[in-house]
């Protein structure tokens, strides 16, 4: 788990040392863009790196059905949850910030609130959604739609990428 020491310098410093540590993962030379499709190698890379930002925070990780991860800062049957994160995916030759900003502020946040000596009265969770920007399965938003229920788990199964993939195939594949 972190320490306090993990905690010491500057803020700008701390994001920086964690977005180096993701900010070649999917980078497409020729355009500079990203190719980060969700459940193929440089996303499965960033969820790699997710777990293991957890588990330095001493954050246990689930994975629901639908291939979405969950990093929980307090117990997962409280209930009442504060949510905060996003997603690894991108847009074909999309921007760095896109998507992993959101997981790297949360887990930073997470970190300031226990270097203020706060523990929240609910659970905190940090999550990564699969599937967000649409590009490899043709529907935005899947993991978090699936989560609340907004599209079929049924036909999100079934959709299929160029190659002819389904989700179900891809989630099974990983």
């Amino acid at each position: 788990m972190l320490t306090h020491s993990a905690w010491e310098g500057s803020l700008p410093n701390r994001f920086r040392e964690l977005w180096d540590e993701i900010a070649p993962i999917g980078r497409d030379e020729g355009s500079g863009g990203y190719l980060r499709y969700a459940l193929t190698e440089p996303e499965l890379r960033l969820r790699e790196w997710f777990h293991n930002q957890a588990d330095a925070r001493g954050m246990p990780v689930q994975q629901d059905g639908n291939g979405n991860l969950f990093a929980w800062w307090g117990d997962p049957e409280a209930g009442d949850a504060v949510l905060t994160g996003s997603h690894f995916d991108s847009v074909p030759h999309g921007g760095a910030y896109d998507g992993p900003l959101g997981i790297v502020s949360a887990f930073l946040a997470v970190d300031e609130l226990r270097a203020a000596g706060i523990t929240p009265e609910r659970p905190v969770v940090v999550a990564a959604f699969v599937e967000e920007e649409g590009a490899r399965f043709g529907v935005p938003c899947l993991g978090s739609r699936l989560l609340t229920g907004e599209i079929d788990v049924d036909r999100a199964a079934g959709l299929r990428d160029q190659a002819g993939t389904t989700f179900a195939q891809a989630l099974g594949e990983r």
